[in-house]
């Protein structure tokens, strides 16, 4: 039996350089320090199950571990923040622990903030704005922002990394990743939630969320689709100035306004329908026609502006989606608001074929009944919707593109701030309502002028390409080397059939063959001198022709009741 795996076996990576290794094993040693004071090891101990039974067991290490990771710092503060976004996958009591992971942290100090931004911008602050408020008006794990102005009176927002947190948070991000290794190989649990599958995922997220130059990127993609859309002012963006911002500065518009987390705090009395329903509205548009989205709508990246209308802020975390899967996710929509599960299906296996094919019909039916229990009319969309999806899906062992998980995840989370901020707002209903405007909004003339105008010039360019190939063709046919590749029996019912022809035939001729043999054994005169006497030899040739053309008989009969 395998020696079970080591804690030492964390803090000793083969690929990294001296100092490397030794700053990784100095904070390895801190944290599991930290681990220790909260209980938290052995890992085993850890109980990610359902049981109402360890209910309140689970709550225990949920704010233990709330507590070691604030202790911790870095970039576990962030990675907790958004594990707690994973009631799909977490035990209810797990993600409401590290729902209260403390989201506003003690600033950098302003002469080393200073510095970075002189380093970034090639100049010293007062240079580059006209004022800069060095007491910031927020500060989290990864960055911190400050309100500036500009040489023409314009009232900015400077995002600034924590001096360090670069570095900091690749390290810690390298240590977690070996730590939740190391809880999937030793706990059940863990692999059962595939809580290493999560990890990764949120571990690269992190590493986007620390390169402001990528958020630059995004921010200006979702400005210029919501810029191309029908109700281009319906939701705010912050406007960028890039020559101000670089790989670890970030300077945009100031936008005064509220976020949803201090309106929740605050327990104002405020109507959040509208804006809930233009967010909402702007997400739809943003998954289905324009392929890049906001992906982390929880309720400290939303702002509701003096006038009403919610403005997104914070563009670590955006997503995107290739056009092959943006036009099978608009198949999906268009299938939804027709009540069409067939259609639904062919969409859903087009994205992840099921492996066998007799499994279809099968799979039919349960997207079918999921459709009109989870999505049905009056239905709320939860975490026992997410639970019924993974199970169907893992039932055929499909195997959803990453990139749509990582949308339904971006509205999972949207979900959980509706739940939390307008409890009876209705998501899927209002999602119906809202897709047939954007479909609407979709066909408008200047829309579809754009779209005959692309379909246009892809087809005038296939047209361009026609006679290059007929050329082609013909003179193959001329030269005799025109080919034509089929592959056979790719259909694995196919290659079953032809086994099981080969397979009877080979019984048939053993049998026959045994037969033969037997019959001629037993016609020979008796030889006292052999080691077995021909009677025996024919008996047992007899007895095995019997059994093989017996075999190939019922196996015969059964492939024909099969079928």
């Amino acid at each position: 039996m395998p020696n079970p795996p080591r804690l030492s076996d964390l803090s000793t990576p083969k690929d990294a350089d001296a100092g490397t290794l030794r700053s990784r094993g100095r904070r390895f040693t801190e944290l599991l320090s930290i681990a220790r004071r909260h209980g938290l090891v052995p890992f085993r101990r850890l109980d990610f199950s359902n049981d109402p039974a360890t209910s309140d067991l689970r709550r225990t290490q949920a704010e233990h571990l709330r507590r070691a990771l604030e202790e911790a710092g870095g970039g576990f503060v962030k990675m907790g923040q958004l594990l707690s976004t994973r009631d799909d996958l977490l035990p209810e009591e797990w993600t409401e622990g590290l729902a209260h992971l403390q989201r506003s942290v003690t600033p950098a100090p302003a002469d080393e903030v200073a510095a970075l931004l002189e380093r970034e911008l090639g100049a010293p602050v007062d240079e580059v704005f006209a004022a800069f408020d060095p007491v910031p008006v927020a500060a989290a794990s990864i960055a911190q922002v400050h309100r500036a102005r500009l040489a023409d009176g314009t009232s900015v927002a400077v995002k600034v990394q924590r001096p360090g947190i670069d570095s900091a948070v690749r390290r810690d991000v390298d240590i977690a990743l070996r730590v939740v290794r190391f809880m999937a190989r030793w706990s059940v649990e863990a692999r059962q939630v595939g809580v290493q599958d999560v990890a990764q995922q949120y571990a690269d997220d992190l590493i986007r969320q620390v390169d402001f130059a990528s958020e630059l990127r995004n921010l200006t993609a979702l400005r210029a689709a919501q810029a191309r859309s029908a109700r281009p002012d319906e939701v705010r963006f912050p406007e960028p100035y890039p020559d101000h911002s670089g790989r670890r500065v970030l300077v945009m518009e100031f936008l005064e306004g509220d976020t949803l987390s201090a309106i929740r705090l605050a327990r104002a009395d405020r109507d959040l329908d509208e804006p809930m329903r233009a967010i909402l509205r702007a997400f739809l548009r943003q998954v289905v026609f324009d392929g890049v989205y906001h992906a982390d709508l929880h309720p400290g990246n939303v702002l509701v502006l003096p006038d009403g209308r919610p403005a997104l802020i914070d563009f670590g975390s955006v997503g995107r989606l290739d056009p092959g899967l943006r036009d099978i996710v608009q198949d999906l929509l268009a299938a939804y608001l027709q009540d069409d599960t067939s259609r639904i299906a062919d969409a859903v296996l087009r994205m992840a074929p099921v492996r066998d094919p007799q499994d279809e019909p099968d799979f039919r039916r349960d997207i079918a009944r999921f459709v009109a229990d989870e999505l049905g009319p009056g239905a709320r969309i939860g975490v026992d919707t997410v639970d019924d999806a993974v199970e169907v899906f893992g039932r055929y062992r499909l195997k959803a593109p990453p990139d749509f998980v990582a949308a339904a995840r971006a509205l999972a989370i949207f979900e959980g701030t509706l739940r939390t901020l307008a409890p009876s707002f209705d998501l899927l209903e209002e999602s119906r309502g809202l897709a047939r405007e954007q479909i609407r909004d979709q066909l408008r003339p200047g829309k579809l002028r754009d779209v005959a105008v692309r379909e246009l010039f892809g087809a005038v360019s296939a047209a361009r390409r026609l006679p290059r190939r007929v050329d082609r063709i013909g003179e193959a046919l001329e030269t005799g080397k025109l080919s034509v590749n089929i592959r056979l029996f790719s259909d694995r019912r196919d290659r079953q059939t032809l086994n099981g022809v080969i397979r009877r035939v080979l019984l048939v001729v053993l049998g026959a063959g045994s037969g033969t043999l037997s019959i001629v054994y037993l016609a020979s005169p008796a030889r006292p001198s052999a080691v077995i006497s021909t009677g025996v030899a024919g008996a047992v040739l007899g007895g095995a022709a019997v059994v093989l053309l017996g075999w190939a008989a019922i196996d015969a009969f059964r492939t024909r009741k099969h079928e």
